[in-house]
């Protein structure tokens, strides 16, 4: 979250609906990540079984009423499900950027260079 307010991918009027959104987007896939998230498609992420979810940074309904062009998605979220413990870990929360090559702020290109937990022992 620090790197998302210190980028300004969000702005500082924002935060709190920013904040909310990111705790409704938990709660659905706390309830049924099952069916609310796809399986990521490339390695490495995709042989350690990560998998992702697109969000909005704030309600739909208020780009909608700044007339924001874009209302697509513009966040992912990406975390992984241990299902022994039933339990969610988020590798990542970060703004999605169409596009290729991917710009070096989309969530993708930060990861890249991240060494993920299950490489750790490697």
């Amino acid at each position: 979250m620090k790197l998302i307010r210190d980028k300004g991918y969000v702005t500082p009027g924002d935060w709190g609906l920013f904040r909310a959104q990111m705790r409704k987007e938990q709660d659905i896939l706390d309830r049924d990540w099952e069916t609310k998230a796809r399986k990521t498609e490339y390695p490495p992420l995709s042989t350690y079984g990560y998998l992702k979810r697109y969000m909005h940074s704030i309600p739909l309904s208020e780009k909608a009423k700044r007339n924001w062009e874009d209302r697509k998605s513009d966040f992912r979220i990406v975390f992984k499900v241990d299902e022994e413990k039933k339990e969610l870990y988020y590798l990542a929360i970060g703004k999605r950027i169409k596009g290729f090559p991917k710009d070096p702020d989309d969530i993708w290109s930060l990861i890249k260079g991240r060494k993920l937990p299950e490489e750790e022992s490697d």
